[in-house]
């Protein structure tokens, strides 16, 4: 509970210090002294919330306001916070918050509140504090449902339907999108097909015609070089004749006989051939020759030396005989000498013609051959250019490439198109799924309004039954899990906002005070001017129960009640000086 709330700078109070006790307190003053800003600085101490244009809290004068607030947690641990409101704007500065006298990073704040009461700070602010103006202080603005199944456990169910509904909002998403992108590209599928078949087609056929196009460049190029090849070869083939008809003409000198051109190496060959055996022939008749011209010279020689004997036979011989031996000896011996001389110059002529015509053969084998000439391919575009042929192909290319082109894109439709067929039989599946969804959310949304109703039961239960001793005669009160009260007049259900001002602060009084009781751990209330707008008699009664509500059951120690109702206030603190105080702040400014 809250045990003390100081002050400085806020609205009336420049400087000043309230303490708070268990049990009921009310706060007295008449209009315009500062209850409210009492309450009002309390709330934005410890919750930092407040109404538009707060900084008009701010004491005139000052450029600052400050406010402390002392929080004995149900633990008995003192949680203190502190807060500053400057002129530049209406939230308060980074807190200053100590437990038990040590420093807590304002971060903590609210995870202290939430483990002290098992209630989130919002939620807690809301059932703790008056709200911030008249329009949020209704019943729906407690946010009973969001606490109530955090209290009892059951928020998961209402995660698990949220979770639910995103999901259905994405599967609804879905639908729409395949419905609405894919819809006609499915419907095209089989017209796109036939075009993506076409198009294949064109590419194949555009295709061949460039294959034959470039076919008869090559073939155009491959004659065009043949020809130039020809060229050249005719060139050789004409030189060589010239150089072999020169030669063939000088052979012929040495032949003795005209040839052509064809028949001058066999010619050469076949006289060479007979010029070396007529030589080696030759040779050898020298040699035999010889060897009888070296034969007579021995038999000369032999004479000589013989005297009178022949030397042969060894018989005598005579002179003359010896002299006649000698004239006929070198009578043969001239003869033969003649002969060899004949032969050698026979040799030497032969020896001459065999050079000239080895110089010939020569000669011959060195002049360049023509080769064979080359085949020119045979075709049908003999008398058609290159240049044109080739821009032929060119054009065929050209044809090529945007058949292709339109190929691929075709296939892109078609593949878009098949993917969109896919999608579009995919929304039976996404039917099925939404389906699904639906059932289990509805399922789990029977479940959580089973439990919530089952929770808010007896909470409604006693509700209406302080309601009815309130108003004994304003029909029964319905309250449901949102938060959303009814009553019923003349058998037809009355809605919260048609209830009279002293009926809807009632019954806000109550609900609170209920809540707070049984369904929180919180062990403070704060109201503000709750007995304002109500008849007498239900005053009183509004009065008592405030009085009294912290001697009953439940966490609830401190209820602090701001009013005019002085003389009230003061009655019932009579009737129980124990439980009930008064503070009177006309004098705390």
């Amino acid at each position: 509970m809250i045990r003390r709330l100081k002050l400085r700078n806020w609205r009336n109070y420049a400087d000043v210090a309230f303490d708070f006790h268990a049990g009921t307190t009310f706060v007295v003053a008449s209009n315009g002294v500062g209850k409210t800003s009492l309450v009002e600085a309390a709330r934005w101490a410890l919750f930092g919330t407040i109404a538009p244009g707060g900084n008009a809290a701010i004491r005139a004068g000052a450029d600052h306001a400050f406010a402390a607030i002392e929080l004995e947690l149900p633990d008995l641990r003192i949680l203190s916070v502190e807060r500053t409101l400057t002129s530049k704007s209406r939230n308060a500065d980074t807190p200053v918050v100590r437990l038990d006298g040590a420093p807590v990073s304002p971060e903590q704040l609210n995870q202290h509140l939430l483990n002290a009461y098992d209630t989130e700070p919002h939620v807690l602010a809301a059932l703790t504090m008056p709200a911030i103006d008249r329009d949020h202080d209704k019943p729906t603005a407690l946010r009973i449902e969001e606490h109530l199944g955090r209290y009892y456990g059951i928020d998961g169910l209402k995660e698990a339907i949220g979770r639910l509904k995103e999901l259905r909002r994405a599967n609804d998403t879905r639908i729409r999108q395949v419905k609405h992108a894919n819809s006609p590209s499915s419907q095209r599928l089989v017209q796109l097909h036939s075009e993506a078949e076409q198009a294949e087609l064109r590419v194949e056929e555009a295709a061949a015609r460039y294959k034959a196009a470039q076919d008869r460049v090559d073939k155009a190029r491959e004659r065009q070089r043949v020809e130039a090849e020809m060229k050249k070869w005719r060139d050789r083939h004409a030189a060589w004749v010239e150089a072999v008809e020169i030669l063939a003409a000088r052979v012929s000198v040495d032949l003795g006989r005209p040839l052509d051109v064809d028949g001058v190496e066999t010619a050469l060959d076949e006289r060479l051939a007979d010029l070396d055996q007529r030589i080696e022939t030759i040779r050898v008749e020298i040699a035999v020759i010889a060897a009888k011209a070296q034969a007579l010279t021995s038999n000369e020689e032999r004479l000589d030396a013989a005297h009178d004997d022949c030397p042969v036979c060894r018989r005598p011989l005579d002179d003359t005989t010896i002299s006649r031996a000698h004239a006929s000896n070198q009578q043969d011996i001239s003869a033969i000498r003649g002969s060899i001389s004949k032969l050698r110059s026979a040799e030497t002529d032969l020896i001459a013609q065999r050079e000239r015509l080895k110089s010939a053969q020569t000669e011959w084998r060195r002049v360049p051959q023509p080769g064979q000439p080359p085949q020119i391919p045979p075709g049908d575009d003999e008398h058609v250019a290159v240049a044109e042929l080739g821009a032929m192909a060119e054009t065929a290319l050209s044809v090529l490439v945007d058949a292709r082109a339109a190929h691929v894109q075709a296939t892109r439709a078609l593949n878009e198109a098949r993917a969109a067929d896919k999608a579009m039989r995919e929304l039976e599946s996404l039917f099925r799924r939404e389906a699904s969804l639906r059932v289990a959310a509805e399922a789990t949304e029977a479940t959580l309004k089973q439990l919530l109703d089952e929770t808010i039961r007896p909470l409604a239960a006693e509700v209406n039954q302080r309601w009815t001793a309130l108003f004994p005669d304003r029909g029964k009160l319905h309250t449901r899990a949102d938060g959303s009260i009814t009553r019923t007049v003349n058998g037809h259900p009355l809605p919260y906002d048609s209830f009279s001002t002293g009926e809807g602060m009632s019954t806000t009084i109550l609900l609170r005070l209920l809540v707070v009781q049984m369904a929180t751990m919180a062990d403070f209330c704060w109201f503000d001017e709750p007995l304002e707008h109500l008849d007498p008699d239900v005053r009183r009664r509004v009065a008592s129960l405030l009085s009294s509500v912290t001697s009953g059951e439940g966490p609830l120690r401190q209820v602090v009640v701001t009013t005019y109702e002085e003389p009230l206030a003061r009655l019932l603190q009579a009737r129980d000086e124990q439980s009930v105080r008064l503070v009177d702040v006309r004098h705390r400014g």
